[in-house]
Protein backbone atom coordinates (compact mmCIF):
# COMPACT_ATOMS: atom_id res chain seq x y z
CA UNK A 1 0.00 0.00 0.00
CA UNK A 2 2.67 2.49 1.12
CA UNK A 3 4.50 1.32 -2.61
CA UNK A 4 1.55 2.56 -4.38
CA UNK A 5 0.63 6.22 -2.60
CA UNK A 6 4.68 6.84 -3.06
CA UNK A 7 4.42 5.82 -6.89
CA UNK A 8 1.25 7.37 -7.22
CA UNK A 9 3.29 10.90 -5.63
CA UNK A 10 5.68 10.74 -7.59
CA UNK A 11 3.73 10.46 -10.52
CA UNK A 12 1.57 13.44 -9.50
CA UNK A 13 5.51 15.70 -8.77
CA UNK A 14 6.39 14.18 -12.23
CA UNK A 15 3.29 15.60 -13.82
CA UNK A 16 3.46 19.17 -12.25
CA UNK A 17 7.21 19.09 -13.24
CA UNK A 18 6.57 19.09 -16.71
CA UNK A 19 5.03 22.34 -16.74
CA UNK A 20 7.72 25.21 -18.79
CA UNK A 21 7.91 28.54 -19.58
CA UNK A 22 8.90 28.60 -23.20
CA UNK A 23 9.58 31.59 -24.91
CA UNK A 24 8.72 33.01 -28.73
CA UNK A 25 11.58 33.30 -31.06
CA UNK A 26 9.85 34.70 -34.36
CA UNK A 27 7.74 37.80 -35.04
CA UNK A 28 4.61 37.77 -37.28
CA UNK A 29 4.13 33.84 -37.29
CA UNK A 30 0.84 31.32 -35.82
CA UNK A 31 1.72 30.68 -32.49
CA UNK A 32 1.88 26.56 -33.40
CA UNK A 33 4.45 26.90 -36.10
CA UNK A 34 7.25 24.45 -35.83
CA UNK A 35 10.72 25.23 -33.47
CA UNK A 36 8.77 28.65 -32.58
CA UNK A 37 9.07 28.15 -28.69
CA UNK A 38 12.35 27.21 -26.80
CA UNK A 39 12.76 26.62 -22.95
CA UNK A 40 15.83 29.45 -22.76
CA UNK A 41 15.60 33.38 -23.88
CA UNK A 42 19.17 34.79 -24.76
CA UNK A 43 17.46 37.77 -25.57
CA UNK A 44 14.47 39.80 -27.29
CA UNK A 45 12.85 37.21 -29.64
CA UNK A 46 15.85 34.86 -29.11
CA UNK A 47 16.41 31.49 -27.03
CA UNK A 48 17.88 27.91 -26.60
CA UNK A 49 17.43 24.62 -26.12
CA UNK A 50 14.84 22.06 -27.51
CA UNK A 51 12.03 23.36 -29.27
CA UNK A 52 8.17 22.71 -27.71
CA UNK A 53 6.74 19.78 -29.91
CA UNK A 54 3.34 21.83 -29.79
CA UNK A 55 1.32 18.25 -29.75
CA UNK A 56 2.73 18.00 -26.45
CA UNK A 57 2.40 21.34 -24.64
CA UNK A 58 1.38 20.58 -21.05
CA UNK A 59 -0.91 22.37 -18.34
CA UNK A 60 0.53 25.23 -16.71
CA UNK A 61 2.73 25.32 -19.69
CA UNK A 62 4.03 29.40 -20.10
CA UNK A 63 4.06 31.02 -23.67
CA UNK A 64 6.62 33.92 -23.08
CA UNK A 65 6.01 36.46 -26.22
CA UNK A 66 9.89 37.33 -25.42
CA UNK A 67 9.61 40.51 -27.40
CA UNK A 68 8.46 39.14 -30.57
CA UNK A 69 5.41 40.52 -31.89
CA UNK A 70 2.41 39.87 -33.86
CA UNK A 71 2.13 36.42 -32.51
CA UNK A 72 -1.45 34.97 -34.14
CA UNK A 73 -3.21 32.74 -32.32
CA UNK A 74 -4.71 30.70 -34.59
CA UNK A 75 -5.28 27.23 -32.72
CA UNK A 76 -6.22 26.60 -29.09
CA UNK A 77 -3.20 27.14 -26.82
CA UNK A 78 -3.96 25.16 -24.07
CA UNK A 79 -7.08 22.56 -24.80
CA UNK A 80 -10.02 20.72 -22.46
CA UNK A 81 -7.74 19.23 -20.31
CA UNK A 82 -4.23 21.79 -20.82
CA UNK A 83 -4.74 25.45 -19.11
CA UNK A 84 -1.49 27.83 -20.59
CA UNK A 85 -0.68 31.04 -19.78
CA UNK A 86 0.55 33.53 -22.69
CA UNK A 87 2.21 36.62 -21.32
CA UNK A 88 4.08 39.25 -21.99
CA UNK A 89 7.14 39.34 -19.77
CA UNK A 90 8.13 43.11 -17.75
CA UNK A 91 12.03 42.74 -19.51
CA UNK A 92 11.27 41.84 -23.52
CA UNK A 93 7.50 42.71 -23.67
CA UNK A 94 6.11 41.47 -27.36
CA UNK A 95 2.42 40.43 -27.96
CA UNK A 96 0.10 37.95 -29.45
CA UNK A 97 -3.37 38.76 -31.83
CA UNK A 98 -6.02 37.06 -31.65
CA UNK A 99 -8.83 37.35 -34.24
CA UNK A 100 -12.82 36.85 -33.75
CA UNK A 101 -12.67 34.66 -36.99
CA UNK A 102 -10.19 31.95 -35.20
CA UNK A 103 -11.40 32.14 -31.59
CA UNK A 104 -14.56 31.10 -33.64
CA UNK A 105 -13.33 28.30 -34.94
CA UNK A 106 -11.66 26.87 -31.98
CA UNK A 107 -14.86 28.02 -29.91
CA UNK A 108 -12.92 28.02 -26.67
CA UNK A 109 -9.14 29.67 -26.57
CA UNK A 110 -8.39 27.59 -22.85
CA UNK A 111 -5.41 30.28 -21.72
CA UNK A 112 -4.63 32.36 -18.93
CA UNK A 113 -3.51 35.83 -20.25
CA UNK A 114 -0.70 37.81 -18.45
CA UNK A 115 0.69 41.20 -19.39
CA UNK A 116 4.06 43.09 -18.45
CA UNK A 117 5.80 45.56 -20.27
CA UNK A 118 3.50 45.29 -23.58
CA UNK A 119 -0.04 44.58 -23.55
CA UNK A 120 -0.73 40.90 -23.77
CA UNK A 121 -3.56 40.14 -26.63
CA UNK A 122 -5.36 42.10 -28.65
CA UNK A 123 -8.43 40.96 -30.10
CA UNK A 124 -9.87 42.13 -33.62
CA UNK A 125 -12.44 41.33 -36.11
CA UNK A 126 -16.27 40.99 -36.53
CA UNK A 127 -17.37 37.25 -37.67
CA UNK A 128 -16.60 34.08 -35.67
CA UNK A 129 -16.40 35.00 -32.02
CA UNK A 130 -16.30 32.08 -29.18
CA UNK A 131 -15.13 31.78 -25.26
CA UNK A 132 -11.69 32.88 -23.47
CA UNK A 133 -11.78 30.74 -20.81
CA UNK A 134 -8.94 31.42 -18.61
CA UNK A 135 -8.03 34.63 -15.97
CA UNK A 136 -7.12 37.98 -17.93
CA UNK A 137 -4.44 40.14 -15.53
CA UNK A 138 -2.68 43.46 -16.30
CA UNK A 139 0.73 43.78 -15.37
CA UNK A 140 3.02 46.87 -13.49
CA UNK A 141 3.39 49.37 -17.22
CA UNK A 142 1.38 52.43 -18.04
CA UNK A 143 -1.59 51.89 -20.36
CA UNK A 144 -0.43 48.37 -21.02
CA UNK A 145 -3.21 45.81 -20.56
CA UNK A 146 -4.44 42.33 -20.44
CA UNK A 147 -6.25 42.25 -23.17
CA UNK A 148 -7.28 44.90 -26.14
CA UNK A 149 -10.51 44.42 -27.49
CA UNK A 150 -11.38 46.39 -30.70
CA UNK A 151 -13.97 43.38 -32.42
CA UNK A 152 -17.25 44.38 -33.76
CA UNK A 153 -20.65 42.84 -34.05
CA UNK A 154 -20.35 39.32 -32.85
CA UNK A 155 -20.55 38.39 -29.09
CA UNK A 156 -16.70 37.74 -27.28
CA UNK A 157 -17.51 35.56 -23.57
CA UNK A 158 -14.39 35.30 -21.18
CA UNK A 159 -14.81 32.89 -18.53
CA UNK A 160 -12.39 33.79 -15.96
CA UNK A 161 -11.76 36.40 -13.83
CA UNK A 162 -10.12 39.86 -14.69
CA UNK A 163 -7.64 42.29 -12.58
CA UNK A 164 -6.54 45.21 -13.18
CA UNK A 165 -2.77 45.75 -12.87
CA UNK A 166 -0.03 47.75 -10.25
CA UNK A 167 0.44 50.92 -12.93
CA UNK A 168 -1.78 54.10 -13.98
CA UNK A 169 -4.42 53.11 -16.67
CA UNK A 170 -3.28 49.13 -16.74
CA UNK A 171 -6.41 48.17 -17.10
CA UNK A 172 -6.88 43.92 -17.51
CA UNK A 173 -9.92 44.00 -20.10
CA UNK A 174 -9.86 47.07 -21.99
CA UNK A 175 -12.75 47.70 -24.46
CA UNK A 176 -13.15 50.17 -27.78
CA UNK A 177 -14.98 48.74 -30.45
CA UNK A 178 -18.86 47.93 -30.06
CA UNK A 179 -18.88 44.14 -30.44
CA UNK A 180 -20.67 42.80 -27.58
CA UNK A 181 -18.76 40.94 -24.60
CA UNK A 182 -19.67 38.52 -21.93
CA UNK A 183 -18.06 37.82 -18.42
CA UNK A 184 -18.94 34.79 -16.92
CA UNK A 185 -16.73 35.76 -13.68
CA UNK A 186 -15.42 38.68 -11.44
CA UNK A 187 -13.98 41.96 -12.30
CA UNK A 188 -11.64 43.11 -9.85
CA UNK A 189 -9.73 46.56 -9.59
CA UNK A 190 -5.95 46.82 -9.82
CA UNK A 191 -4.13 48.85 -7.53
CA UNK A 192 -2.78 51.63 -10.22
CA UNK A 193 -4.54 54.58 -10.98
CA UNK A 194 -7.73 53.46 -13.47
CA UNK A 195 -6.03 50.49 -13.58
CA UNK A 196 -10.05 48.98 -13.38
CA UNK A 197 -10.75 45.57 -13.89
CA UNK A 198 -12.86 46.59 -16.94
CA UNK A 199 -12.77 49.00 -18.66
CA UNK A 200 -15.28 50.14 -21.31
CA UNK A 201 -14.25 52.83 -23.78
CA UNK A 202 -16.26 51.90 -26.81
CA UNK A 203 -20.30 51.66 -27.88
CA UNK A 204 -20.12 48.01 -27.03
CA UNK A 205 -22.88 45.98 -24.45
CA UNK A 206 -21.23 44.30 -22.24
CA UNK A 207 -22.73 41.89 -19.24
CA UNK A 208 -20.81 40.69 -16.45
CA UNK A 209 -22.26 37.91 -14.54
CA UNK A 210 -19.68 38.21 -11.92
CA UNK A 211 -19.10 40.53 -9.12
CA UNK A 212 -17.34 44.04 -9.90
CA UNK A 213 -15.10 44.65 -6.75
CA UNK A 214 -13.45 47.98 -6.33
CA UNK A 215 -10.24 49.10 -4.49
CA UNK A 216 -8.89 50.14 -1.12
CA UNK A 217 -6.21 52.34 -1.82
CA UNK A 218 -6.85 54.15 -4.65
CA UNK A 219 -10.11 55.69 -6.61
CA UNK A 220 -9.99 52.23 -9.38
CA UNK A 221 -13.18 50.25 -9.82
CA UNK A 222 -14.01 46.78 -10.78
CA UNK A 223 -15.85 47.55 -13.79
CA UNK A 224 -16.16 51.35 -15.20
CA UNK A 225 -17.50 52.98 -18.52
CA UNK A 226 -17.36 55.61 -20.81
CA UNK A 227 -19.70 54.66 -23.34
CA UNK A 228 -21.63 52.09 -23.97
CA UNK A 229 -23.76 49.70 -21.94
CA UNK A 230 -22.45 48.12 -18.85
CA UNK A 231 -24.95 45.51 -17.31
CA UNK A 232 -24.20 43.66 -13.89
CA UNK A 233 -26.02 40.93 -12.78
CA UNK A 234 -23.67 39.71 -9.60
CA UNK A 235 -22.34 41.65 -6.23
CA UNK A 236 -21.18 45.24 -6.29
CA UNK A 237 -18.44 45.26 -3.48
CA UNK A 238 -17.19 48.59 -2.60
CA UNK A 239 -13.33 49.03 -1.47
CA UNK A 240 -12.54 51.87 1.17
CA UNK A 241 -11.73 54.27 -1.98
CA UNK A 242 -13.04 52.35 -5.41
CA UNK A 243 -16.07 51.99 -5.69
CA UNK A 244 -17.61 48.28 -7.50
CA UNK A 245 -18.84 50.43 -10.90
CA UNK A 246 -17.60 53.61 -12.20
CA UNK A 247 -19.21 55.83 -14.85
CA UNK A 248 -17.97 58.41 -17.21
CA UNK A 249 -20.54 58.03 -19.61
CA UNK A 250 -22.03 55.48 -21.19
CA UNK A 251 -25.35 53.65 -19.13
CA UNK A 252 -25.00 50.96 -15.96
CA UNK A 253 -27.92 48.76 -15.36
CA UNK A 254 -27.58 46.63 -12.31
CA UNK A 255 -29.68 43.46 -12.79
CA UNK A 256 -29.17 41.09 -9.69
CA UNK A 257 -30.43 37.86 -8.42
CA UNK A 258 -31.71 37.52 -4.92
CA UNK A 259 -28.77 36.04 -3.69
CA UNK A 260 -27.09 39.02 -4.62
CA UNK A 261 -25.86 42.31 -2.83
CA UNK A 262 -24.30 45.70 -2.68
CA UNK A 263 -21.43 45.93 0.05
CA UNK A 264 -20.10 48.96 1.19
CA UNK A 265 -17.63 49.92 4.13
CA UNK A 266 -18.67 51.23 7.38
CA UNK A 267 -15.41 51.91 8.94
CA UNK A 268 -11.95 51.97 8.63
CA UNK A 269 -11.78 47.94 9.93
CA UNK A 270 -14.24 46.99 6.97
CA UNK A 271 -11.98 44.40 5.00
CA UNK A 272 -12.67 44.32 1.46
CA UNK A 273 -15.77 42.08 0.30
CA UNK A 274 -16.05 40.52 4.19
CA UNK A 275 -19.78 41.16 5.69
CA UNK A 276 -19.43 41.88 9.20
CA UNK A 277 -19.83 44.61 11.55
CA UNK A 278 -18.38 46.82 9.43
CA UNK A 279 -19.64 46.42 6.38
CA UNK A 280 -22.69 47.49 5.06
CA UNK A 281 -24.60 44.92 3.08
CA UNK A 282 -27.57 46.22 0.87
CA UNK A 283 -29.64 43.05 -0.33
CA UNK A 284 -31.26 43.11 -3.76
CA UNK A 285 -34.78 44.09 -3.66
CA UNK A 286 -36.80 41.08 -3.72
CA UNK A 287 -40.04 41.87 -4.22
CA UNK A 288 -42.62 41.70 -2.03
CA UNK A 289 -44.56 38.42 -3.55
CA UNK A 290 -40.83 36.54 -3.11
CA UNK A 291 -40.11 37.21 0.18
CA UNK A 292 -40.76 33.53 1.81
CA UNK A 293 -39.41 31.95 4.53
CA UNK A 294 -35.85 30.12 3.64
CA UNK A 295 -35.54 32.28 0.51
CA UNK A 296 -32.45 34.10 0.99
CA UNK A 297 -31.43 37.89 -0.50
CA UNK A 298 -27.39 38.69 0.48
CA UNK A 299 -26.73 37.06 3.42
CA UNK A 300 -30.12 37.42 4.75
CA UNK A 301 -33.32 35.68 4.82
CA UNK A 302 -36.83 36.21 3.69
CA UNK A 303 -39.43 35.26 6.45
CA UNK A 304 -43.19 35.79 6.49
CA UNK A 305 -44.32 39.12 8.21
CA UNK A 306 -47.77 37.72 9.06
CA UNK A 307 -50.89 37.67 7.53
CA UNK A 308 -50.79 35.90 4.15
CA UNK A 309 -50.06 36.98 0.70
CA UNK A 310 -46.90 36.91 -0.08
CA UNK A 311 -45.91 39.93 1.91
CA UNK A 312 -42.71 39.49 4.40
CA UNK A 313 -39.57 41.35 5.60
CA UNK A 314 -36.16 39.90 5.30
CA UNK A 315 -33.70 39.23 8.58
CA UNK A 316 -30.33 38.39 9.53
Amino acid sequence: MRKAIFLFICLLVAGQARATTYYATSSTVNIDTASLWLPTSTGTCTGSGTALVWANRANGDVLDANGCTDLAINVDAGGTSVQVTLQTNASTGGGFTLATANLGTMTTLHANILAGSTSAVALTGSTGCGTISGSITSGGTASKRGVEDSHTSCTVVVSGTITGGSASAAAGYYITGNGPVTINGNSVAGSGGSAHGLYLNGSAAVAVNGNCTGADAAYVTGCYATAGTLTVTGNLIYGKKGPAVGLGGGTFYYTPAATNYILLPKDSSYVLGTIDSHAIEMPTDPGAANVKTGVTYGSLTGTYGGGGGGTGRIVP
